[in-house]
């Protein structure tokens, strides 16, 4: 029997998926971020596009914020304002772009901004302001220079271009596409074969990568009138791109590989081979491999930095890597972009904001002891280090705003007469299947728990309906029906049913503390897609320099590890004796550093030869000693912290 070819799935619009309980709270904190943000006038200057990528950014941001908070009427207007000026910057002939701006990166975003808003609102001419730029950009694109990081964000443009050639069925927009994917970096290639094994500096140092930063920001600088260098024309472009330094350069950066996970994807669906969708996957498997943390985000401080758990994590790379999981789930149905896009939110992502987002991390740690504005060479090219800031319109803080509403897209998808739940989160689902409006309610308070509620609220019929159900990897479901188990399984459940009004079944999980091993060969607890870090609570001081920037400092005892079982089965092993837990409320701050909503006692022995290195980083020893006593340490959700160890030496039963 031929294989069935997985058929691509829609999203429901923005505003379909309604936010309730601890997400719109997490929302609403996001909503607070934006209100907090200085200096924005530095993004428009007398009605004008000023910021660069700053401004589309923002106002994505905004629109997707406001799609989600729908009775906040004051930021939706913000939104419209916001992106006035990136409509209004277009020419006659159809191009668009900041004020003096030489490079197709800002307008990237800007496609991207535009896009978010037309599925918030539906306006047709949208649609024809992007093929008038598409056009323009098909007739001029082999003559306008283009190089380094605004190359290898071509593909950035496809789907935008997918939901033109649905509207207007332009074929000259898959010539484009082609070119496009001709010229850009050849990310196709190194997703199939990654070459990048290593940290960057292994293959540019950071010196030569200093050199080559200040070289591109001379000519973008520059106003044409600089006699000391020469024109940026499209053949000095093309040389500097072939240039080996230049290559490493951008297929190092975090934010671009983020960014290109997807291509392979949305490249695929566009031209019609999801065989591409495999690429993808071979992607995220590689940078997992080779780059990847416990906290599902790949090391790039900002360029990939191998597997030390002592190297950075951009949150701009993070919240674009969860854009990338989600167009893998809507194109492959790739479960394990759906696992990593949780660990990413509920970890990486959720730590970088203090608990009522009053600061913001730029680059974060997975073993993290301190805070500072000048961590280390590793940091030099950031201008925080790995310090929050308060009330600084970092790309941090403006990526932020679009991360749990991108999340809430991948909550349910359609198909053909079935919805396909890939997370769960409280919320209320509205949508139209086979002609019939749906309104389903999800009752729950996942990932810190473990039941989830689904109640039909109205139908307008009886539809049968499918129902595919992700389970999250190292758990097992129940779907419960009139108190009877009707189905059960480990990685997918899915179920036929007719759907009528006040319908109701519930979905229990069992999710066990386990312990996996990372690629750096030491292990993490989680349960289910949270990553558990010990808790350790700092010492926080304002910077002397910068009232903006917060330091924070742990003096007391933090290098331990968890006593566990010497047993493993599948790679997986669990504690040599039983966690204590203790559940708190979840407060209307989700991710609560003084009340988190769990927290778990634990075993743990001192290890006698982890301290800090050269750099003053928290180094894992390849040989660890650990005590003979054992001492019983807390553990807490990662997103509950600012500082934390989630990644430890292992301690084996036989080590006792």
């Amino acid at each position: 029997m031929a294989k069935k070819v997985f058929q691509p799935l829609k999203r429901l619009p923005i505003g379909a998926i309604k936010p309730e309980g601890w997400l719109l709270n997490q929302l609403i904190l996001l909503n607070d971020l934006q209100k907090k943000l200085g200096n924005l006038q530095g993004l428009i200057k007398n009605g004008r596009w000023t910021g660069d990528e700053a401004l589309p950014r923002y106002a994505r941001g905004l629109v997707l914020l406001s799609g989600t908070l729908e009775k906040d009427k004051q930021l939706r207007e913000k939104a419209d304002a916001f992106m006035q000026p990136i409509f209004a910057s277009a020419n006659e002939g159809g191009d668009f772009g900041p004020r003096g701006g030489k490079f197709i990166s800002p307008k990237i975003e800007g496609i991207k901004a535009i896009m978010s808003y037309y599925e918030l609102t539906g306006d047709p001419q949208i649609i024809a302001f992007l093929k008038k730029f598409f056009k323009n950009q098909f007739n001029t694109f082999m003559l306008t220079p283009c190089w380094f990081h605004s190359r290898s964000r071509l593909l950035e443009e496809i789907p935008a271009m997918e939901l033109v050639y649905k509207q207007t069925d332009q074929e000259w927009l898959k010539d484009l596409a082609e070119q496009l994917r001709e010229t850009s970096t050849d990310w196709f290639a190194l997703a199939n074969n990654y070459r990048y094994k290593n940290k960057s500096n292994k293959y540019l140092s950071y010196k030569g990568a200093f050199k080559l930063k200040k070289f591109v920001e001379t000519y973008e600088q520059s106003t044409g009138e600089d006699v000391l260098i020469h024109p940026l024309t499209k053949d000095v472009a093309d040389a500097n791109w072939r240039k080996f330094s230049h290559k490493v350069m951008v297929e190092t950066n975090g934010v671009n590989i983020a960014k290109a996970i997807k291509y392979p994807t949305t490249y695929g669906s566009f031209v019609g081979d999801p065989d591409l969708n495999r690429l993808s996957a071979k992607f995220l498997n590689s940078m997992n491999k080779y780059h990847g943390t416990a906290t599902g985000m790949f090391t790039c401080d900002y360029r990939t930095g191998g597997k030390s758990p002592t190297r950075g994590m951009d949150v701009v790379a993070g919240v674009e890597f969860v854009e990338s999981l989600l167009y893998m789930l809507q194109y492959a149905g790739d479960y394990n972009a759906a696992d990593a896009m949780e660990k990413v939110l509920y970890n990486a992502i959720a730590s970088s904001m203090l608990s009522n987002t009053c600061a913001v991390q730029e680059i974060g740690l997975a073993n993290q002891v301190e805070t500072n504005s000048d961590t280390s060479v590793f940091f030099k090219e950031t201008e925080f280090g790995n310090a929050y800031t308060i009330n600084k319109l970092s790309r941090a803080a403006i990526a932020l705003l679009s991360s749990y509403p991108l999340y809430m897209q991948s909550l349910c998808m359609q198909g053909d007469r079935e919805l396909t739940f890939f997370s769960y989160a409280p919320c209320t689902i509205k949508t139209v299947i086979d002609g019939v409006t749906l309104v389903l309610k999800e009752e729950t308070n996942y990932p810190f728990r473990n039941k989830v509620i689904f109640r039909v609220e109205s139908v307008d019929g009886e539809p049968e309906v499918k129902l595919n159900f992700r389970v999250p990897k190292n758990t097992t479901m129940q779907i419960i029906s009139g108190g009877e188990v009707v189905a059960s399984g480990s990685r997918n459940i899915s179920v036929r049913c007719v759907l009528k009004t006040g319908s109701t079944f519930t979905i229990k999980l069992d999710i066990p503390l386990v312990a996996l091993s990372n690629p750096d060969s030491s292990v993490s607890l989680f349960k289910g897609s949270i990553l558990m870090a010990e808790r350790i609570v700092p010492s926080i001081s304002v910077s002397k320099d910068d009232a903006s920037v917060l330091s924070m400092t742990f003096n007391k005892k933090w290098n331990v590890s968890p006593v566990l079982a010497k047993k493993a089965n599948n790679g997986i092993r669990h504690l040599y004796t039983t966690e204590k837990t203790f559940v708190s409320d979840i407060t209307n701050i989700p991710f609560n550093h003084e009340k988190p909503p769990f927290e778990l006692h634990v075993l743990a022995k001192n290890v006698e030869n982890w301290d800090y290195d050269a750099n003053g980083f928290t180094q894992i020893p390849k040989k660890p000693n650990f005590s003979e006593e054992s001492i019983e340490r807390v553990f807490v959700p990662y997103g509950c912290t600012a500082l934390h160890i989630s990644q430890f030496p292992p301690c084996l039963r036989s080590d006792v």
